[in-house]
């Protein structure tokens, strides 16, 4: 059974259509943020490693953690950043 197209109006489909279209604009990430992966690949050690590593420096206050949307292949995806304090 097909279900039948809605014809109703939406005064607020122009405003939902117009917000939802600027949303998968990756965001700028400033100069000084790596990824995790950049990271890794920079000091030469696992994913696993460098993971737990980043953790526990956040916990202990000598970097920081921020997450950005960034284009990850064809998709604009959120993904954390890591800079030193």
């Amino acid at each position: 059974m097909k279900s039948k197209l809605s014809t109703t109006k939406d005064p607020d489909l122009a405003r939902w259509c117009a917000a939802l279209a600027t949303s998968q604009d990756p965001d700028r990430v400033p100069p000084g943020w790596l990824t995790a992966k950049q990271i890794c690949e920079q000091v030469g050690k696992a994913l696993s490693t460098v993971g737990g590593q980043l953790n526990r420096a956040v916990k202990e206050g000598a970097a920081e953690r921020k997450t950005f949307r960034i284009l990850t292949g064809s998709v604009v995806r959120p993904v954390p950043h890591y800079r030193l304090k």
